[in-house]
């Protein structure tokens, strides 16, 4: 049996053929030159507009600061690690952001870039301190020098138990003073301060200080004077209701003359009235 014959390539089709390779060559190493030029001019193109001076944070006034309620807007923006004049496209916002968080007074930041006009928009939430904590002296705990320890020294708490310095707010050049205080939280004592913050807050009866140092017997300093409520329970909202009813007692008996008020049982009150003296230099000889 015999095979079709098949002819060799010719001259003109090897030279075609090499023809069409040599374009194909020559269209790859294009592109490839277009894509690197294009490549080198967008990077070129960025660090031209990353240097424009159109581009630069000169000065804090191109940080504007929102949502802050104690500290003020240049307190804020001085706390803006950015060294002028800056290029805005080089800053990175979430350093920023962290670099505020990292105080004990701000609870969280938001830091972005707006390009049309070249600024920073800052964010924050503040911590909210609701008391002035103080320690509890009679029983000093161990602590280490030069270092803030909680509840262990005068601080500032917000309503969830979160201790912060007392200098927290006056070292950023603002005021926070609380209007309660309470002496001798413990920060095992957290869980129930939240509670307990939320029902004197919503209590009618005005509630100024609170003395924890000793766990079987929380004392309240109110409109009425002090108030002993045993240790903390399940019934302090019982209580304070107790307490509010309380209120008319000031038409019959003087709140000078209560030594302090024992709602231990908050459906069997009782006040305790302080003992009259008497002072013998006025008495007759």
């Amino acid at each position: 049996m015999l095979l079709p014959h098949t002819s060799a390539p010719n001259t003109q089709d090897l030279a075609h053929r090499r023809q069409q390779l040599k374009a194909k060559r020559k269209i790859k190493f294009y592109k490839m030159a277009w894509r690197t030029l294009a490549m080198s001019a967008l990077a070129f193109g960025t660090v031209k507009i990353a240097t424009s001076p159109i581009w630069l944070i000169r000065s804090a006034q191109q940080i504007e600061v929102n949502n802050q309620r104690l500290l003020s807007e240049e307190n804020v923006q001085a706390l803006v690690p950015v060294p002028y004049p800056q290029s805005l496209l080089s800053i990175k916002p979430e350093v920023l952001a962290n670099s505020l968080t990292a105080h004990a007074s701000i609870e969280d930041a938001v830091v972005r870039r707006k390009l049309i006009p070249p600024k920073l928009q800052v964010q924050i939430t503040e911590k909210n301190p609701v008391a002035i904590a103080l320690p509890n002296t009679e029983r000093p705990l161990q602590t280490i020098p030069d270092k803030p320890e909680p509840f262990q020294e005068p601080g500032l708490i917000d309503a969830e138990g979160y201790w912060m310095p007392r200098n927290s707010f006056a070292e950023l050049g603002a005021i926070a003073n609380p209007p309660l205080q309470i002496t001798g939280m413990r920060a095992s004592d957290i869980t129930a301060w939240q509670t307990i913050y939320k029902e004197i807050a919503r209590s009618p009866v005005s509630i100024t200080a609170i003395d924890w140092r000793r766990s079987d017997n929380l004392v309240l300093q109110s409109e009425l004077g002090a108030v002993h409520l045993g240790p903390y329970s399940k019934h302090f909202s019982e209580q304070l209701l107790a307490l509010d009813q309380l209120r008319q007692l000031e038409d019959k008996v003087n709140p000078k003359q209560v030594a302090f008020i024992n709602l231990q049982d908050p459906k069997a009150p009782l006040i305790e009235i302080l003992q009259a003296t008497s002072d013998p230099l006025s008495s007759p000889p």
